[in-house]
């Protein structure tokens, strides 16, 4: 959503993160037996928690870092936006 609200998060970056977030968020689901929630496990310590707000987080993760390098690398979308005040009244 922060997407049609900012032009700042690359395309691709974008598309890439909802796919991070649809692939982990299905896994959790699989692995947690459909439940809501999913024991995320970091250096060795559990923290179950709502499985969604852990692809959230994930997928914003995701966008940022490859909004960044791409941008570094310029191969972020250039494209200006054409649109005038003229094409929203007919």
């Amino acid at each position: 959503m922060l997407g049609a609200y900012t032009r700042w998060f690359g395309d691709w970056a974008l598309l890439v993160g909802w796919a991070v977030g649809i692939v982990a968020g299905t896994a959790m689901a699989i692995a947690a037996n459909l439940t809501p929630t999913f024991p995320l496990t970091v250096w060795g310590h559990v923290f179950p928690g709502y499985r969604a707000f852990y692809t959230v987080i994930l997928n914003l993760t995701v966008v940022v870092v490859l909004t960044v390098i791409l941008g570094a690398l310029k191969a972020r979308s250039t494209r200006s936006d054409e649109t005038v005040a003229a094409d929203y009244y007919a």
